[in-house]
This record gives C-alpha cells, sequence and structure tokens, in this order.
C-alpha cells in the first residue's frame, strides 16, 4: 500500500513541526490576561457616608480576623477613611480619600494596594479600594493561594476597572 508510509525525507520534520507549532499555542494562550476567579465575585463598591459603613472587625477577647490595624496605621494615614469585612466574608474593603488618591502617583497606589494585599491575603481575603462616592479604584485578588495574586489598578489607560486589567 503505498499509501502507508511516507516516502518523504522531510516526514519526520513536519510531525515536529506541528506540534511544536500547538504545543507553543497551548503556551500563548495559558499567557493570554484571564480574569481571576475572585476579580470576578468581588462585591459591588458601597456609597454614601462613610460613618453608615460597617465597622472593622473587633474583638476584646482574641484577635481580630483579619487584623489590619497594623497596617492602617503604617500605611494608611489619612487616605485611608475606613475598612470592613464585606458580608461574602471574603474581601475587605477599603474606603479612600477620593481627594487624597487623586494626588498619589500609579506607583504609589500600586504601593499602597500591595501593602494592604498582602497583609489581607495572609487571611485569606482579597481586597477592594473604593472611595466614598462607590467607585471602584483597585483590586488585590488571589486565585487559590498567596502565590497567584494579582493587583488591578484604575489609571488613565485603564478607567473604573471597567476596561481591560493589567496583570502584573
Amino acid at each position: 500500500m503505498k499509501y502507508d508510509a511516507c516516502y518523504c525525507k522531510s516526514c519526520t520534520f513536519t510531525k515536529s513541526l506541528l506540534l511544536f507549532l500547538i504545543t507553543v499555542s497551548g503556551w500563548f494562550l495559558a499567557l493570554l490576561p484571564q480574569p481571576p476567579a475572585a476579580f470576578a465575585q468581588q462585591s459591588a463598591c458601597p456609597s454614601g457616608d462613610v460613618s453608615n459603613f460597617p465597622s472593622p472587625p473587633l474583638s476584646q477577647t482574641q484577635k481580630s480576623i483579619p487584623s489590619l490595624w497594623l497596617a492602617q496605621k503604617q500605611f494608611g494615614g489619612k487616605l485611608l477613611d475606613r475598612w470592613f469585612v464585606d458580608p461574602s466574608d471574603t474581601w475587605v474593603i477599603l474606603i479612600v480619600n477620593r481627594q487624597l488618591w487623586s494626588l498619589l502617583d500609579y506607583m504609589e497606589r500600586y504601593q499602597f494596594v500591595n501593602r494592604f494585599g498582602t497583609v489581607a491575603s495572609e487571611y485569606g481575603y482579597n481586597i477592594q479600594v473604593c472611595n466614598r462616592q462607590g467607585t471602584a479604584l483597585a483590586v488585590y485578588s488571589c486565585k487559590g493561594d498567596r502565590l497567584n495574586c494579582r493587583i488591578d489598578l484604575e489609571s488613565l489607560s485603564n478607567p473604573g476597572l471597567r476596561g481591560r486589567s493589567k496583570r502584573f
């Protein structure tokens, strides 16, 4: 049967090339940005008077979880108005002063989100940064473990977290 065997010398090369292209395309698809599962499940930012937002968890008998009090003192300053745990119990919502947030450049915003996100992720929480008007400004979310986290920031090229997110 003359059609069962490959008579050309480049047949092995052709098969190898095809396998190589399939492998490379798989790697390429894996590198495309995909929103993490936690990002898709984030809660809506609250709006209104800060005094009407829930209080941070506080216990007089045991350590409060998540314990962001030290992070708030070290990194929050006047920028952080309030933080609380969302009723879904997977998100910590940080309410920031909109005017002070607008004075920060991209790297300062990234640093703020990364510091709080790192602390919150130690307790298994993701964070969402919002202003009092209910606008989402940033998200720090982890998928599964603390080694697979990402930060999505509002910026001039990524307004309101509604556009395509940036992967870091």
